[in-house]
């Protein structure tokens, strides 16, 4: 890398739900980065609680947290639909939790020199899962919505990785047991034609999705 700068964005968030070879791509891309000498961090915050972990706690006692097993599949379920003030509360604790991670991992890593973040999961994928939990099916457009979507630093290049639904369940077979999976694929569904968010269609062979990662970060130019 040249000391004038690059094309490479220093914050790289891949989105997108499990199955659809968003990890894949993060460790694709953190490979190629490195091999090109920069120092690279994959951050993944599927399960960042930490200031909501005491809220967590509680649902827990009260019963709002379940878990079910089918075809020797144990599946977690969060009813905070069932309350009002759970739903909001969740909601409120998920954003600083959120927030906390901005300010403390994110805009951090990226002041060091040489420095690429790559988030395997962070604002839209923490947005659905709280949408699921609490019912609240405007979430994403909500001004609730728009507060977490802001905590997204202007310069990161925001890509959502998405399958078609069989090719998930091929690779999540849990997902025919989860009740709550086919809810979480429509809303990574709705959020596509974002204007923020680059599409990678996991639909191909493993080279083709790669190299539209790879286009997209400035890593590999298309001809």
């Amino acid at each position: 890398m040249s000391d004038s700068g690059h094309d490479v964005p220093c914050l790289i968030y891949i989105m997108g739900i499990d199955g659809s070879g968003k990890s894949t791509v993060s460790e694709h891309l953190a490979d190629q980065l490195r091999g090109q000498g920069y120092d690279v961090d994959i951050l993944w915050l599927r399960f960042n609680h930490v200031l909501s972990k005491p809220l967590l706690g509680l649902c827990r006692l009260l019963g709002y947290t379940k878990y079910e097993t089918q075809g020797g599949i144990r599946v977690g379920y969060h009813d905070f639909y069932k309350s009002k003030i759970v739903s909001y509360a969740f909601i409120f604790f998920q954003y600083l939790d959120a927030l906390r991670v901005k300010y403390t991992k994110i805009l951090t890593g990226i002041r060091k020199k040489n420095r690429i973040i790559i988030l395997d999961r962070y604002v839209y994928d923490i947005l659905i899962d709280v949408a699921v939990d609490t019912r609240k099916k405007d979430l994403l457009y909500s001004w609730a919505g728009k507060h977490y979507k802001e905590l997204l630093p202007n310069n990161a290049i925001n890509i959502l990785v998405r399958r078609d639904w069989q090719d998930i369940i091929k690779a999540r077979p849990e997902g025919e047991v989860d009740r709550n999976f086919e809810s979480r694929f429509n809303y990574f569904e709705s959020i596509k034609n974002e204007a923020n968010i680059n599409v990678i269609d996991n639909t191909g062979t493993l080279n083709e999705l790669l190299d539209s990662a790879m286009n997209i970060t400035g890593l590999k130019n298309e001809n």
